[in-house]
């Protein structure tokens, strides 16, 4: 086995600075968005198709989501959404817990279902490309 040159540990330096960077300019922008409570919303979709857009309240809502994929009960409470129930077989969803901030989700694969939290007076900026390749 061959000792690790110096240039070997540049490059591996190099990656993890680049991939450090990357990340946390992800996670600057996602926690610097400024909103209100109340402003923002949930939308819920099933099979690619939007279902429902809730206004994420302090008030409870409960939503029955019963669709030929499956039934699930998702719960809006302190400017936030859970699910609280699940008929898939392993209901990770519910395990996904409570979201309350800009492009959080709940994602319940077998019911086909995707739930977003979002900002619609956000300046946009999610519609554009990050790459092209």
């Amino acid at each position: 086995m061959e000792k690790m040159k110096r240039g070997d540990f540049m490059l591996i330096l190099l990656v993890l600075l680049a991939a450090g960077s990357i990340y946390g300019i992800k996670w600057y922008n996602n926690h610097s968005e400024h909103y209100a409570q109340g402003d923002l919303k949930a939308v819920i979709t099933v099979d690619g198709k939007e279902y429902k857009t809730v206004t994420l309240t302090k008030e409870e809502q409960i939503i029955h989501i019963k669709t030929k994929f499956g039934h699930n009960i998702l719960k809006v409470y302190d400017y936030g959404i859970q699910m609280t129930y699940s008929d898939a077989p392993l209901p990770i969803a519910i395990n996904m817990g409570f979201i309350s901030r800009p492009r959080q989700q709940i994602i319940c694969i077998p019911a086909r279902l995707l739930v977003e939290v979002f900002n619609p007076l956000s300046s946009g900026g999610d519609d554009e490309l990050d790459a092209v390749i």
